[in-house]
């Protein structure tokens, strides 16, 4: 049944990036036969394909690939995640706190959105949200970023841990961009560690058939990630890039959000709609 429940896996994975690639070849909409993958909204395999990380990638890491200030850079992209905001504020060669929260209000006052509404950003640390993210959040960082260890993603998170407004979630995106630095893309650890959050946890669940909640120690977790990787080159198909842990972890939640529906549990927050050009091609 395992064995069964891995190849559900790579199918997903297989499917949802032709998906993308069709897309991308200008092949009228829908680009699958899959009707969950049409009906709703999942990211995409890789995450340097999504849309906000390109963004960033091709406005903020790339061009600024050997400023010191890009490793706070990355924590300004993800802490607002929306790249009309970080256009407008631009790249941070110094940091000045006053002007990036006008610009952030004034988007506010004119009723512009302001941060992603692709994860939850919460304010608890006192003040309206845009002062706890300049305020308390992003100027302590550019006072006392924490180091870079460059041969560890694990090692250089945790040191984003101890910082206000990085999670673990929070500090994992922004390893995550810096693994595509010069700072980390050197990381011992790039194929051997990942922050898996829930999903992750109830996708390998399902894989193993577990009880789907059931609470499986981090290290556990990361042996069992790295054990899919290992096994990727067998099932992923020709169209296929080769994967890494963060692609394993990230994809697994997608996987269980994809089960929920396909076994009545439950259903994603987002359906997708395709552009009017998509469907007329």
């Amino acid at each position: 049944m395992i064995e069964e429940n891995i190849q559900k896996f790579f199918n997903y994975l297989n499917e949802r990036h032709i998906i993308y690639l069709r897309r991308q070849n200008g092949v009228a909409y829908p680009w699958t036969s899959d009707a969950i993958l049409t009906e709703y909204s999942f990211c995409n395999v890789y995450r340097e394909l999504d849309r906000v990380t390109e963004w960033i990638r091709v406005n903020w890491r790339e061009p600024y690939a050997d400023h010191k200030n890009l490793p706070f850079a990355m924590g300004v992209a993800r802490q607002i995640n929306w790249p009309d905001t970080l256009e407008e504020i631009g790249f941070p060669e110094t940091w000045e706190p006053e002007k990036v929260k006008a610009i952030m209000q004034a988007r506010k006052d004119r009723g512009d959105k302001v941060y992603t509404g692709a994860y939850m950003l919460t304010g608890t640390l006192g003040g309206t949200k845009i002062e706890q993210t300049i305020d308390k959040i992003l100027t302590p960082l550019y006072e006392h970023h924490p180091s870079m260890i460059t041969w560890s993603l694990e090692e250089t998170w945790k040191g984003y841990l101890q910082k206000a407004g990085f999670s673990g979630f929070m500090a994992y995106e922004v390893v995550t961009d810096l693994r595509h630095t010069k700072f980390l893309n050197k990381a011992e650890d790039i194929m051997t560690w990942a922050n898996p959050g829930p999903g992750a946890q109830r996708g390998l669940n399902r894989i193993k058939d577990r009880e789907l909640n059931k609470t499986i120690k981090k290290d556990r977790l990361n042996f069992e990630m790295q054990e899919l990787l290992d096994l990727s080159p067998n099932y992923l198909q020709g169209h296929m890039e080769p994967l890494e842990m963060r692609d394993i972890e990230h994809c697994l939640c997608e996987f269980d959000k994809y089960e929920r529906v396909r076994l009545g549990q439950g259903r994603p927050r987002a359906k997708y709609k395709p552009k009017t050009e998509e469907v007329n091609l």
